[in-house]
């Protein structure tokens, strides 16, 4: 199974320009999970939001059909209106079919995300052609809770789709590969990298296996992180080292 994550510069509030830059860096692949940054089409543009939100919807259908003809799982989050709120809502497209969705639950007092989003409340695991998935979104790496849940429910694949600030860049390398240890699953973290909307972002975005090794790691630039790797060795760390009754 091939495991792909995605590093680039955001263009900020600019969707047409971040959807190029997306087909780019997919056009080689086939048959692969692949995982986008947080708010990947168009950064915390918070000004913009509902301007933005119809046109990301639009690209999320594009998203189906290149899914279906290239046999990709895609996983990103973008803003989304619902009955007059706005959501940092993440997908999961695979085989051409919207598996589902799961909105941020914590969102970044930093950025002031409450201010502008609303909370999520589910947590659920997806099932796709390329295993069982759970997400969580950038600030959630911090909670612990979030995570078990996830292994709770027999996870085997954490996306983290992320705007992780390069201040806290240590906190991301360190978060990021403990959760793949402590749930005892792949990782895949897939950041922004560079300045955009005013703030600078860590990169750093890595594939980690259940054992917490570095299948691949960017610090900087724009870059396309592509592995093989096999779900297998999830049971084969589990079964060594139970921490969970599954």
């Amino acid at each position: 199974m091939k495991l792909a994550v995605l590093q680039w510069r955001i263009a900020f509030g600019k969707v047409e320009e971040n959807k190029k830059k997306l087909l780019s860096f997919i056009e080689p692949l086939e048959d692969a999970l692949v995982v986008l940054p947080e708010m990947f089409l168009c950064g915390f543009d918070y000004e913009r939001l509902r301007e933005h939100a119809k046109p990301c919807r639009e690209v999320l259908e594009e998203l189906k059909e290149i899914s279906q003809s290239k046999k990709l799982t895609l996983v990103g989050t973008y803003p989304e209106e619902r009955s007059g709120k706005f959501y940092n809502t993440a997908f999961v497209i695979s085989d051409g079919k919207l598996v589902g969705k799961r909105d941020k639950i914590k969102l970044f007092p930093i950025y002031k995300e409450g201010e502008h989003f609303s909370a999520g409340e589910g947590n659920p695991v997806f099932e796709t052609r390329h295993g069982r998935l759970g997400i969580l979104i950038c600030f959630e790496l911090r909670f612990a809770s979030l995570g078990w849940e996830l292994r709770k429910k027999n996870v085997e694949i954490i996306a983290v789709p992320s705007m992780w600030g390069i201040k806290r860049k240590d906190h991301l390398k360190v978060l990021s590969r403990a959760r793949a240890v402590e749930l005892q699953s792949f990782l895949m973290l897939s950041n922004a990298w560079g300045e955009t909307g005013g703030e600078d972002y860590a990169g750093c975005s890595a594939i980690y296996d259940p054992w917490g090794e570095i299948l691949s790691f960017s610090e900087s630039g724009e870059c396309l992180l592509l592995i093989q790797a096999d779900t297998k060795k999830v049971e084969v760390v589990r079964r060594t080292i139970p921490v969970i009754d599954d």
